[in-house]
């Protein structure tokens, strides 16, 4: 997967495997992606190392839940972060058609 950058989300729900209640934590590869901390509302940059390239409007880029960090679970289901240009806008939950627009 290489690097990545992190957006965390209050979790929709509890872990399912152990009840933990904490943020959901979604991996993506857009921008100036180096391991930086997000929320939504927060402006992504950019540099030599940049995937993807700047746009304009709102768009979605695939996204990759992390583990549970008190029991390890790993959630199988996919996202999708909402940008608004370089803003983080939201994100959702991917659905089977979102998983045949991207190449996952």
């Amino acid at each position: 997967m290489g690097v990545y950058d992190r957006l965390f989300v209050p979790a929709p729900s509890p872990c399912p495997q152990c009840g933990a209640q904490g943020d959901l934590v979604i991996q993506f590869h857009f921008g100036d992606v180096y391991l930086h901390r997000f929320r939504v509302g927060d402006t992504i940059a950019w540099s030599d190392r940049a995937k993807g390239s700047p746009r304009t409007g709102r768009f979605e880029v695939p996204g990759y839940p992390e583990w549970c960090t008190r029991c390890g679970f790993d959630p199988e289901e996919y996202y999708l972060v909402q940008f608004d240009g370089d803003v983080i806008v939201g994100y959702r939950e991917a659905t089977a058609g979102d998983m045949e627009r991207f190449d996952w």
